[in-house]
């Protein structure tokens, strides 16, 4: 029997139409190995024989050819085209498959799938992934070339389906997947596939599919410059499937059921032993929506590594849920080396924790901050969500409030927006949900909503943000002023000029609640080297002319005495702000930072003779 040729890409989760193919001079876009791609790979080479199976990582391709060529004379889709084009001619594919984990994919496999059958109207097109799963009837819609998209996880229905493109299962068989009947102009559904409950049954993904050591030459995971070495390859790693919590804005519920299914301590060790000894890898991305969900399996997972004392630091991004964390748990994770996770708060009021059923309170939060601040080793991220439709402009502002007095090393804020397959999206009515624009993913309703926010939050600038009475500042939000621009300067203020590591923090807070009142105390100490490398990395990888960030970094820098340092980065700031073409950098720098403040540190970088090598800021918190 003839080989059965199978490619298996990714549509890239970015907007090509707005993506700057100059970024990748400097590594900006995010670039994680696709470990969806090299799963799935792995189960087809285990459970079927006769076949040849290639990857071809698109976001990988984009990017590498762009920082290769700086003059490129081409657009992202022309590359994306004359990628697919030459590895059709390659490889001649008796079947495409194309992953689509995020909703601003949608175009960009429509792209996709449409070059393949210009090349060969024979080749099986078929998608699968996260927006797939709950978006099918508008991708057969808007992508008529679709011939069958497979709905949640693919590990077993996709190797099946294989087997009936090999005439050893009849289509009636087949489970888990959509597909557009022409005969009846409907879209159907075949039988649902069981969840995979034994996990420890899958193999490791086939890494060697993909060029796993080179992806740090033309991106970077997340912000690893802030917690590792963004010049050193790091693996990606699932070890969870689902998450306790059932948030009405996330779709991991939905998509992998409810509770949480998990691979074996014994198996997760096994695997990273493979990276480590193997593969040489030396940081590693753990990608769990609720890695910690289980005591006794993470302290054996922690237990493990502590015990083999690898050179090897690891990282837990998309974050673990609060109420797993307990002082046992980060010791075990400390000496285990991991050195970074995130935290989803989402909102600073416990009305809308309910609304949008959060499994955590506002007394949990601070009650936890205690347990954080005996742990400086970890960088940990606190994740906010603005702009939920149901919430006034002052529960809005509490927001912002919580993640200032928390002081975390980093804040994540992001404007709220229904994604395709969560209970938020549902909430919208028919029509809008067909109409859903995916690759802006803007839901305008939320924005109408709180459109007096913007007053709130001018008056609050003006009153008391950033010493507004030294201000002479005129500037004035722009009536057009959105909440995403609102919480750009938000960023600014609680991320840059009050960033705990730079400033140092002190808080006495009383918190209401049903059964009383509570008080915390805590002192978050400043860390000016991680600051450093926080400021840096926004330079190097997000803005290399960020006012802002140049001002922050002169701020420490003359903490840590070092002159030419300050001298450096305040003439760059004087740069910035008096160019016409940074605008937009003179506007939010006069309006954050006092006048006679900056003129203080001018005169500081010429003359060196500050008395206070103190942060003036740190006085007002």
């Amino acid at each position: 029997m003839k080989k059965l040729k199978i490619l298996l890409t990714n549509a890239p989760r970015f907007s090509l139409k707005d993506s700057d193919t100059n970024i990748n001079q400097v590594r900006k876009y995010g670039l994680y190995p696709p470990i969806q791609l090299t799963t799935i790979a792995a189960s087809v080479l285990k459970e079927v024989k006769n076949v040849d199976i290639e990857v071809l990582d698109l976001e990988y391709e984009l990017m590498k050819h762009f920082k290769e060529n700086e003059k490129s004379p081409f657009s992202p889709p022309e590359v994306i085209k004359m990628k697919i084009s030459k590895k059709m001619d390659e490889c001649q594919p008796n079947l495409v498959g194309v992953s689509v984990v995020f909703s601003t994919a949608h175009n960009n496999n429509s792209l996709i799938v449409n070059v393949v059958k210009e090349k060969n109207s024979k080749t099986t097109v078929v998608c699968g992934g996260n927006h797939p799963t709950f978006a099918y009837k508008r991708m057969f819609k808007d992508c008529p070339n679709i011939d069958f998209i497979f709905m949640y996880e693919g590990d077993n229905t996709f190797p099946l389906f294989l087997k009936y493109l090999q005439g050893k299962v009849s289509f009636k068989d087949l489970e888990g997947i959509s597909w557009f009947d022409k005969d009846t102009n409907e879209v159907k559904i075949s039988a649902s596939a069981p969840l995979i409950e034994n996990l420890d049954a899958l193999p490791i993904p086939s890494w060697n599919l993909v060029p796993l050591k080179t992806y740090q030459n033309y991106g970077h995971i997340g912000a690893i410059q802030r917690f590792g070495d963004e010049n050193l390859s790091s693996y990606t790693m699932q070890t969870v499937r689902g998450c306790v919590a059932s948030c009405t804005f996330c779709s991991v519920r939905d998509f992998y059921g409810k509770g949480v299914r998990s691979y074996s301590a014994k198996r997760v060790l096994k695997e990273i032993d493979y990276i480590y000894n193997d593969l040489g890898i030396r940081q590693l991305e753990i990608v769990d929506d609720d890695f910690s969900h289980n005591r006794e399996r993470t302290l054996e997972i922690c237990n493990g590594l502590i015990k083999r004392n690898y050179d090897l630091v690891w990282n837990l991004r998309n974050g673990i849920r609060l109420g797993t964390i307990t002082e046992e748990i980060l010791h075990a994770m400390v000496l285990a080396k991991c050195r970074h996770f995130s935290i989803g708060v989402e909102s600073g009021n416990d009305k809308t924790l309910k609304i949008i059923r959060k499994p955590i309170s506002i007394k949990m939060l601070y009650e936890k901050a205690k347990i954080f601040q005996l742990y400086p080793e970890l960088y940990i991220t606190g994740n906010f969500m603005i702009g939920f439709p149901f919430e006034n402009d002052e529960e809005t502002m509490n927001t912002f409030n919580v993640a200032e007095e928390i002081a975390f090393d980093w804040n994540s804020f992001t404007v709220f927006t229904p994604l395709s397959g969560t209970p938020e999206f549902k909430k919208m009515d028919i029509k809008k949900q067909e109409q859903f624009d995916f690759e802006s993913e803007r839901y305008d309703n939320s924005f109408d909503l709180v459109s007096n926010f913007r007053n709130a939050v001018e008056k609050q600038m003006q009153e008391a943000l950033m010493h507004p009475e030294n201000s002479n500042s005129n500037f004035k939000a722009p009536e057009e002023k959105k909440i995403d621009q609102i919480t750009y300067i938000k960023n600014l203020e609680i991320n840059f000029l009050k960033n705990k590591n730079l400033v140092g923090r002190v808080i006495n807070k009383n918190i209401k609640t049903n059964n009383g009142n509570y008080n915390y105390k805590l002192n978050r100490i400043k860390n000016l080297d991680r600051a450093i490398k926080d400021f840096e990395g926004i330079i190097n990888f997000i803005e290399k002319d960020h006012a802002i960030a140049h001002y922050c970094l002169a701020q420490a820098y003359r903490q840590k005495n070092k002159h030419e340092e300050v001298k450096k980065h305040i003439n760059k700031v004087s740069e910035i702000i008096s160019d016409p073409k940074y605008k937009k950098w003179a506007n939010y720098f006069n309006e954050l930072v006092p006048k006679n403040e900056f003129n203080e540190f001018k005169n500081y970088s010429i003359n060196k003779n500050f008395s206070n090598v103190d942060n003036p800021r740190s006085k007002m918190i």
